[in-house]
């Protein structure tokens, strides 16, 4: 056992055992199993992230290569020295709208709540951004109330190309474009609008304004209304598309495409403010990241919680030499610094001994062992007190003096 407490106190051994090819060799045994099933998460974890992490082939997303997908107006925007940026995040969107400049969004269907919608809007009536809407249709009219999306024919009709019908510059630089016989247009709230582009109508002789095409004044700014046919990757180089798309957004403004998701969006029920759960807001390879790493640090924990071998079996009672225990306790008091404690030891040993010695109760006060310590000897009461209770060790040497000074006054006082 003392080769054992030499060894938790001084960090040296004192025996051997086996070396550490052998431990690593066992350790590596032990934890074989567990290592293989983290290396199995791991692989599991890689190919989730790839496989989540692909392009994103929704119709007219910024990253998807398919035919209805939008990456190859926005890649030739950029290659023309356009300053285009892409976001799902409606923040980013809100800020772009803020910031007054131009802001393409993918309005189709049911992307957009109509509490976004209603802010993105409001937003853009202060700022004076030019809000550029693919495809609203119905939600055109939450956007404004300018505009509204209704049926010329009933049932859809054969594809054709338009002529744009209007002499605004861009339309009329761009020329035709196709019509994809959806039959619906955009017409106007008013029957002479001010300040307002309607082109590309299927139906020149209605003499209401009308047309897929529609550009009417928003606040401050402008708001526009394109067919998402125009923008597809299988039918941007058709027509006139890719040059109307490009006059629309206007060259000399930064240019935010903002492609919906539902994550984020403000709603009627979210006492949050726009932007949804913040949880959210990370990017999707982070959240993915999170999902992998939790059973790989299980795994590690139970790797590493596990027990090595067998306990030691020590045979009981244990029996400790004082000695050993003194110095022992001197070592690890040694190495922490810890002068006070060790003082505090030595002066109550002392006391103890001084009270003994002067017949004195177990419960007298130090203070007054002190003073009948300091009589007895004929000795200067506040150094006397000074080396039993109250001077501070700064270091060893200090603290050896205060030990020999305890030593003398013992040596002083003789028992009565």
């Amino acid at each position: 056992m003392s080769a054992q407490t030499d060894v938790a106190i001084r960090g040296t051994r004192s025996a051997g055992g086996p070396g550490f090819r052998q431990r690593a060799g066992g350790l590596a045994r032990s934890a074989a199993l567990w290592v293989i099933a983290a290396i199995l998460l791991l692989l599991a974890g890689i190919v989730t992230v790839l496989v989540r992490g692909g392009e994103n082939t929704a119709p007219l997303h910024y990253e998807s290569t398919g035919k209805d997908g939008g990456r190859a107006f926005v890649e030739v925007l950029r290659d023309h020295g356009r300053d285009v940026t892409t976001t799902e995040r409606y923040p980013d969107a809100a800020g772009a709208v803020d910031a007054g400049g131009t802001v393409l969004v993918y309005a189709d269907g049911y992307a957009l709540t109509e509490e976004a919608m209603t802010d993105l809007s409001d937003r853009a009536r202060e700022s004076g951004a030019h809000l550029v809407l693919i495809d609203p249709q119905y939600s055109v009219e939450t956007w404004t109330d300018a505009l509204l999306f209704d049926a010329l024919s009933t049932g859809d009709q054969q594809p054709s190309t338009l002529a744009p019908g209007c002499s605004a510059t861009v339309p009329s630089t761009a020329g035709n474009v196709t019509n994809p016989g959806h039959g619906s247009e955009y017409f106007a709230t008013v029957s002479e609008p001010q300040d307002s582009v309607f082109c590309y109508s299927a139906d020149p002789d209605d003499p209401a304004p009308h047309g897929m095409f529609a550009s009417v004044p928003h606040g401050e700014g402008t708001l526009t209304v394109l067919s998402q046919e125009w923008l597809m990757n299988d039918t941007i180089q058709h027509e006139g598309h890719m040059s109307l798309t490009a006059g629309v957004l206007t060259p000399a403004d930064p240019i935010t495409y903002y492609y919906p998701v539902e994550r984020d969006q403000p709603r009627a029920d979210d006492d949050t403010t726009p932007g949804g759960n913040a949880v959210w807001l990370f990017p999707q390879w982070a959240v993915a990241l999170l999902l992998w790493s939790l059973p790989v640090v299980l795994v590690a924990l139970l790797v590493y919680g596990r027990r090595m071998g067998p306990l030691a079996i020590e045979p009981l009672p244990v029996i400790v030499p004082a000695a050993e225990t003194v110095r022992g306790r001197s070592a690890l008091l040694q190495r922490a610094g810890g002068r006070a404690e060790a003082l505090r030891d030595l002066r109550a040993a002392a006391l103890v001994r001084l009270g003994r010695r002067l017949a004195l109760p177990p419960d007298t006060p130090a203070a007054e062992v002190s003073a009948r310590a300091a009589a007895a000897a004929g000795l200067d009461p506040a150094w006397t007190e000074a080396v039993l209770l109250t001077e501070v060790p700064h270091d060893d040497q200090s603290l050896i003096r205060i030990a020999i000074d305890i030593t003398t006054i013992e040596s002083e006082v003789h028992p009565l």
